[in-house]
């Protein structure tokens, strides 16, 4: 319930400022709701929200609305001179202020990562451009041996391994045809990935148990071991150097700050000695 009325709040903050010249959409006990405002809302909203709303701006200034009366109430009931409501007004401005400030004073100076860095960064770290093997299966999985072999019986026979596999399979990737995708030595359960690594390309397996239970396996796809190039994994490098650049200058600004501030720290929160610590098995009482 907290955060309920707490988001309220923020929203009721937001909705009392109406930009001049903008078209009213809603009037709300005498407060006004404007078309930018709705605008403004949907643009600030994160891809699931929008897609829940389905970018329908009226439905979205129906919440909006909602939203409004809510606050109006709480503000009636004087819920702004709540000690709570202050307290949590006073930390969401404190934590907005220190996000903004790490935010601009983290952001790189005017020159981008330079080609030539990330060359040499791509040339001086070959072992992380390298991908192992990888193979694509389909499966499908059974609590029976004998349901399994039953699926393997109807492939033999022509049917199509997706439609066996959606009746069939018990895994969640039946509804796409019992695609797993592609994966690498080490990600997945051993007796699986020794199954496909004696398969070729579009061979299918015997009946394979695991501990998951009994499976029937679809080889679809073999990649060999390679060195990705340089073009493919650019963007990712630059992103890197780029992300590295601004936590070099987050950690510098904060040390120039902690070294021009006055600040007297009177000793009182000092670490126990070694032989004072508790344990976190015995805090925790296990």
């Amino acid at each position: 319930m907290r955060k309920i009325w707490v988001a309220a709040l923020g929203w009721g903050l937001a909705l009392t400022g109406c930009g001049q010249g903008s078209r009213i959409a809603a009037v709300v006990n005498g407060q006004t709701i404007t078309v930018s405002q709705v605008e403004e809302r949907m643009s600030r909203l994160n891809p699931a929200a929008r897609a829940a709303f389905g970018n329908d701006k009226g439905r979205l200034l129906e919440e909006m609305i909602t939203e409004t009366i809510l606050t109006q109430e709480a503000r009636r009931r004087g819920l702004e001179r709540d000690p709570e409501v202050r307290r949590l007004t006073k930390e969401a401005v404190r934590q907005i202020l220190l996000g903004r400030l790490l935010e601009t004073a983290g952001e790189p100076q005017a020159q981008a990562v330079s080609d030539e860095e990330i060359q040499r960064v791509y040339a001086s770290n070959p072992e992380a451009m390298k991908e192992p093997e990888s193979l694509r299966a389909s499966h499908i999985l059974t609590e029976t041996e004998e349901k399994a072999r039953e699926a393997l019986d109807r492939l033999k026979k022509g049917e199509p391994f997706a439609k066996v596999a959606s009746e069939l399979s018990t895994d969640p990737t039946k509804t796409r045809g019992g695609d797993i995708g592609f994966f690498s030595k080490g990600q997945l359960i051993p007796e699986f990935e020794a199954a496909c690594m004696k398969l070729e390309t579009g061979q299918l397996s015997g009946v394979v148990k695991s501990a998951l239970g009994f499976h029937v396996i679809l080889l679809t796809d073999r990649r060999a071991a390679r060195t990705r190039p340089l073009e493919e994994v650019k963007e990712q490098i630059r992103r890197k150097l780029s992300s590295d650049l601004k936590q070099r200058k987050l950690q510098g600004f904060v040390q120039e700050l902690k070294e021009k501030a006055q600040v007297q720290n009177k000793g009182l929160f000092a670490p126990p000695a070694p032989d004072q610590a508790q344990p976190a098995n015995a805090a925790s009482g296990s």
